[in-house]
């Protein structure tokens, strides 16, 4: 009998800025026990700062982790989103 070959697989690579899904992937693996409904939840009632593309909703890895570990204090302007996402233009 020959032996099966081991084949290593890469980590993954994840992004800061990414779907509730992809957030949801990450932070499970990161060891945290928080829903994808919760997430959402968090998103629709204001509480965590989202950019909507489409129906899609971008989130701030950073921001969930500081909401999850600090509360829900007030997140400065700055902190909400990243730098390569321009402000909100108001006509």
């Amino acid at each position: 009998m020959s032996n099966p070959a081991i084949t290593l697989v890469p980590p993954r690579r994840y992004y800061d800025t990414a779907t509730i899904a992809e957030t949801h992937r990450r932070l499970q693996a990161d060891g945290h026990n928080i829903s994808e409904n919760m997430l959402r939840g968090l998103v629709r009632q204001g509480v965590l700062p989202a950019v909507k593309l489409g129906r899609k909703a971008l989130l701030y890895y950073p921001n969930v982790i500081k909401l999850l570990t600090e509360g829900n204090n007030d997140v400065a302007a700055d902190d909400i989103r990243p730098s390569y996402i321009p402000p909100k233009i108001s006509v």
